[in-house]
């Protein structure tokens, strides 16, 4: 093999190993999988009804020790721990919600456009989440949206659910993943579309990318 070949081979793999996702994902591709836990109330800025604050158990093809730190208690040792307090990154986004109407057998709540911001942190057990105008400590803002409206829909009254909205990607910024440049804009260039299912205080759902014009 010649030697400008084996030069040219190795700048590529260079190139493939310092960035993680480089391809944007397919359109309706799974890109994100989430879940919550009970939010203090105190952690909801004044003004809005809630704040959906979510962890992510899926993003793109990255591993659970890309997303998760480990305990030093419990579990096996270099296992990561996927909980809220473990995850290197959050969604958040505070909230209005609106009642629409109801039938016989549902309710419906519109959930007006809004923001959401996903915060990448290195060190997650670090967080507080009892200081809303504060968010210092929840990390990087790593890529920003414009959250549209959804439709919550309901057949107790609003206690459970399916919300639907999508999310428009604003603006990125590559950092240092696992000794590795990751940029959300390289996984959802254009934004996603989130499915979930609420349980009281409780939701899980996931995202599928979105395409372009």
């Amino acid at each position: 093999m010649k030697l400008a070949t084996i030069v040219t081979l190795g700048i590529l793999l260079l190139g493939a190993c310092a960035s993680l996702n480089a391809q944007p994902a397919a359109t309706s591709q799974v890109v994100l999988a989430y879940m919550n836990e009970k939010v203090p109330p105190s952690a909801t800025l004044p003004g809005f009804d809630g704040l959906c604050l979510i962890y992510y158990t899926l993003v793109g093809d990255l591993d659970l020790n890309s997303l998760f730190a480990g305990s030093l208690f419990g579990g096996l040792m270099g296992q990561p721990t996927v909980d809220r307090a473990h995850a290197y990154f959050i969604w958040a986004s505070d909230y209005s919600a609106q009642y629409l109407t109801q039938n016989d057998a549902f309710t419906s709540f519109l959930i007006t456009e809004g923001t959401a911001t996903i915060y990448y942190s290195s060190t997650p057990e670090q967080r507080r989440f009892d200081l809303p105008t504060d968010r210092s400590s929840w990390g990087q803002p790593v890529a920003t949206f414009v959250r549209k409206a959804g439709m919550f829909q309901s057949t107790d009254g609003g206690t459970t659910g399916t919300f639907a909205s999508t999310a428009l990607l604003v603006s990125s910024k590559p950092f240092q993943l696992n000794g590795k440049t990751f940029d959300f804009k390289n996984l959802v260039p254009y934004g996603m579309t989130c499915f979930e299912t609420g349980v009281g205080d409780y939701e899980a759902g996931t995202c599928i990318a979105i395409g372009g014009k």
